[in-house]
Formats: C-alpha cells, structure tokens, sequence
C-alpha cells in the first residue's frame, strides 16, 4: 500500500515565511511615509486655506486677523476642535494665527502633537518648518529634509 504524503515541508514553510520578511520590511517604511505624507499634507492645506482666509479679510478691513474661534462662533476663520480621541487623525491640532503691527502682518502656524512638525506662514508668504530643533526654509512634504 502507498501512502500519500499531503501538506507543506518544512522547507516550503519556511521559504514562504521568509519571503512574507522580506516583503514586509520593504513594504512597511514605504507605507509608514506615504501616511506620514497625507498628514503632513493637512498641514499644508490648513495653512494654504488660513492664508487665504487672511488676505480675503485683509481685503475688506485692511488689517489681517488673530479672531481664529471654533466652530459655531462668528469669526472669519473656523478651526476644526481637536481631542483627545480624534489626535491621532488630526495630525495638526494646534493651529494659530497672530498678529502684530496693528493688523498688519500675521504668523499662521500647524503644530503636530506627535512628530514634533511645526508649519508656519507670514503675510510675505515666506513658509518655515521646524523639526527636531532645526527650521527649514520651505514647507517639508515627507521625512526627507529636501524642500
């Protein structure tokens, strides 16, 4: 009587196991930047719409506004409320605008709680991020230190 040997050899288990290894430790730094990319693009977004929103106030008041006020308040600009719970997919939670001059020139900035990013931007239009105690003069859109 033949016997029939059905399943996987020791081999076969351990060359699969080892190719799942090497594709996942290509795949996983590859996925951990593009989510840091889509976050770091809420940013830039928030930073591009409130510099809008500061030169549209400018325009018919002709001084630019720190009246930044959650959702429900008057102001001309409405800012998305952070907690706790909703931080993680809030990258940017912190977000200011001040003023000085009279009105006359703004700082807007996007502070991450959890990598430390810090996005600014003038009335000049000159745009910095600070990262680990160093400032570049651009916006950085990923890990790479390169504008």
């Amino acid at each position: 009587m033949k016997i029939c040997a059905r399943g996987f050899t020791l081999i076969e288990l351990l060359t699969v196991i080892a190719i799942i290894g090497i594709l996942a430790a290509i795949a996983l730094p590859q996925y951990s930047e593009h989510l840091l990319k889509g976050k770091l693009a809420e940013a830039i977004s928030l930073l591009s719409d409130l510099q809008i929103r500061q030169e549209q106030y400018y325009q018919d008041n002709r001084a630019y506004s720190d009246g930044m006020r959650p959702k429900g308040t008057p102001s001309p600009f409405v800012l998305a409320t952070c907690t706790a719970a909703n931080a993680s997919q809030n990258f940017f939670c912190t977000t200011s605008c001040a003023t000085a001059g009279g009105g006359q020139t703004y700082t807007c900035t996007a502070t991450s709680a959890t990598l430390g990013y810090v996005y600014t931007v003038t009335e000049a239009g000159s745009k910095t991020t600070a990262v680990g105690g160093t400032t570049y003069s651009c916006w950085l859109r990923g890990s790479s230190t390169s504008c």
